[in-house]
């Protein structure tokens, strides 16, 4: 339950800065005086436009990486009736982007893949897990200027490890799938920093020691200790916007 607590926390805290975003963004463009093109917009960090930037911005399209690398990572902790467990989650992704025109007003879509080690670990049991397999991630412009954008995608991967339980080693092989959602927000236009948030899963496993096989699927809806809320930082391969305004 505290983990649940936590994660639903993080998400309110998350849904709190992305309407403090909007509403900055709509008072920045409220207040531009179309008359004196003087008067500068942070677009992001590092880069101002003035008014006539802004129109020409709108005009175009907001323009969108052609590919991005990241990283990602997560943790969890649970405590039921004294028997606690800690996990967490480290990865690494690629996405390159298959739908949307580089400039375009609306989202685009992103193809690509991923890998994330996962470990487990309680009072009488430890575990570890590669996972490696293909993404696809949509990212639809949540704010007026782009800083903001609401995510959803479905993954699949195959997973290889070990569990440890009280003395007795395992080794784990499987595959799984998942629907997940989430936001991503621009600090600048080289990097972003976004949550994701697995809505739907499945997993199926096989567990063998000395001979022995056995298999377990299992399907986990909405946020709890196995659907592990994970923060995310990318960064775009591609030229700056910045280049591409002053080669237009």
């Amino acid at each position: 339950m505290k983990t649940n607590n936590f994660k639903l926390t993080l998400l309110l805290l998350c849904l709190g800065a992305i309407t403090t975003i909007q509403a900055q963004g709509l008072y920045n463009l409220a207040t531009l005086d179309e008359e004196d093109g003087n008067h500068p917009l942070k677009w992001s960090a590092g880069i101002d436009y003035g008014y006539d930037d802004v129109l020409d911005r709108f005009d175009q399209g907001v323009h969108w990486a052609n590919n991005t690398i990241g990283g990602s990572a997560g943790f969890g902790w649970n405590d039921n009736d004294g028997d606690s467990e800690t996990s967490f989650c480290v990865g690494a992704e690629y996405l390159y982007r298959i739908t949307g025109d580089r400039q375009n007003p609306n989202g685009a879509g992103y193809l690509g893949a991923f890998a994330t080690y996962h470990s487990a670990s309680a009072d009488n049991f430890d575990e570890s897990l590669f996972r490696v397999g293909p993404k696809y991630t949509y990212f639809d412009r949540l704010t007026a200027f782009n800083e903001v954008q609401l995510i959803y995608g479905a993954n699949a991967y195959y997973e290889t490890g070990t569990r440890d339980f009280s003395g007795f080693e395992e080794d784990i092989t499987g595959y799984g799938a998942s629907l997940y959602t989430g936001v991503n927000i621009r600090l600048c236009d080289r990097a972003s920093l976004g949550v994701e948030v697995p809505v739907v899963s499945y997993l199926s496993r096989t567990f063998e020691a000395n001979g022995t096989e056995f298999d377990q699927d299992s399907f986990r809806l909405g946020i709890n200790k196995d659907n592990m809320v994970s923060a995310t930082l990318r960064w775009v391969l591609d030229e700056l916007d910045k280049v591409m305004i002053e080669e237009e």
